[in-house]
């Protein structure tokens, strides 16, 4: 007999993240890898078990959020201004969504990490990295 399942971390998690931030944004959201002069990149880290219920899993997930902005010219303060400024953003973003549809897609979600970075082999491009976390109780 085959088993029945739910792809949560996909379908759950990274779907709504992925809606939450273009419609914030109205910057495309990419799972593959980088396009045009900013977007937004999803990409899973784990998936871990917190506890095992009588009747389900609560499961925590963690997410890579990494906006990619392609500057023109030089990099200067203005440039830095405008990439921070969009991770602050986020954060706000999903501060404020902590709580997603009462619970049933998620709860505790927070950015618990952003790490900033000029590319190595193209200075024209500056990368913000967030890392998403949230838990998830999956009913069985």
């Amino acid at each position: 007999m085959a088993i029945t399942f739910e792809n949560t971390i996909y379908d759950d998690i990274m779907e709504t993240l992925a809606k939450l931030i273009n419609d914030e944004f109205s910057v495309p959201v990419y799972y593959d890898e980088h396009k045009g002069n900013q977007s937004f990149l999803l990409a899973p880290e784990s998936d871990t078990l917190v506890t095992n219920l009588s009747s389900g899993v609560q499961r925590e997930y963690t997410i890579n959020i990494t906006c990619q902005l392609k500057i023109g010219g030089q990099y200067n303060k203005n440039n830095m201004k405008t990439i921070t400024q969009v991770l602050e953003r986020l954060k706000r973003l999903i501060y404020d969504n902590k709580l997603y549809s009462n619970g049933s897609v998620w709860f505790d979600a927070n950015i618990s990490d952003i790490e900033y970075e000029r590319d190595t082999d193209d200075a024209t491009i500056l990368r913000g990295i967030g890392t998403f976390n949230c838990q998830n109780i999956e009913v069985t």
